[in-house]
């Protein structure tokens, strides 16, 4: 049984707000460290100091992004993605691409994680993306700057032990929940 009396919510907003909530499950990764070191910053794409641009700086695997906050409770949320998540293997470093930007990542390799994203997919969402790819962010680079770094990690793995669930709120505030 899940004791919700751990769950913090945290209400200091970061400047952020975004239309929708996203679920997540953080880690610590030393790869994505060694790997972010390594990318030269002339190949990172930003966009006027925007943050949520550059090199990752919260690792992390997405179970849904798009979730109604006003519609759901956030004991429903957290009490699906807390659910036993087992480590997750972080391989295949690739990137998703378009015109302004590469997004280099690690495939998040962990069946649990497929069973989470059905079950928050229950709740009411909206969703781009109706294929779930689960994946490890590295870093969003200038367009076309990728390919070297994905020649450089290539056969790289690592097994990660999830520590965290965030719920990240709209409004930019976030629920967090220990889990190791």
């Amino acid at each position: 049984m899940l004791d919700f009396s751990e769950w913090k919510s945290l209400d200091e907003k970061q400047g952020d707000t975004y239309e929708y909530g996203c679920s997540m499950v953080y880690f610590n990764s030393p790869e994505i460290k060694r790997i972010q070191e390594s990318i030269s910053p002339e190949d990172l794409y930003e966009e006027d100091g925007d943050r949520t641009f550059g090199l990752e700086d919260e690792h992390h695997v997405t179970l849904l992004y798009g979730i109604h906050a006003n519609e759901v409770d956030d004991n429903d949320v957290m009490s699906i993605s807390a659910d036993n998540i087992p480590p997750i293997v972080l391989g295949n470093v690739s990137a998703f691409k378009n015109e302004n930007y590469d997004v280099l990542k690690f495939d998040a390799d962990c069946e649990k994680l497929h069973e989470i994203n059905a079950n928050l997919s229950k709740l009411p969402h909206t969703t781009s993306f109706p294929d779930y790819h689960p994946h490890a962010t590295i870093a969003y680079l200038k367009s076309g700057c990728a390919d070297k770094y994905i020649q450089q990690c290539e056969g790289l793995t690592e097994t990660v032990n999830p520590i965290e669930i965030v719920y990240s709120k709209p409004d930019g505030s976030k629920v967090r929940k220990s889990i190791r």
